[in-house]
């Protein structure tokens, strides 16, 4: 499960290089959450419910114009959960 998560996140790494609708502060706060939670894979006291709530209202607004990065950023919630992370 964390391979799948690690690799996902590195995809929407990729993808939010791609994607020319984002101004850099929308990047990189994104960015941002993508590093706390990889960050937080060896961290035995996690608040996961906190973490997953702030990574989905980050991507929220991308749901219409983007699919594909929700899609993907819904998995990183979703192995989170999984992992009890």
């Amino acid at each position: 499960m964390r391979t799948e998560l690690e690799a996902t996140i590195s995809k929407l790494h990729e993808q939010l290089a791609d994607v020319s609708e984002l101004n850099a502060e929308e990047r990189e706060r994104l960015r941002a959450e993508l590093d706390e939670i990889r960050d937080t894979l060896d961290q035995q006291e996690v608040n996961s419910a906190s973490l997953a709530e702030r990574w989905n209202q980050q991507v929220e607004h991308f749901r219409e114009s983007h699919p594909v990065l929700t899609e993907n950023a819904g998995r990183v919630a979703d192995m989170l959960s999984q992992m009890g992370i």
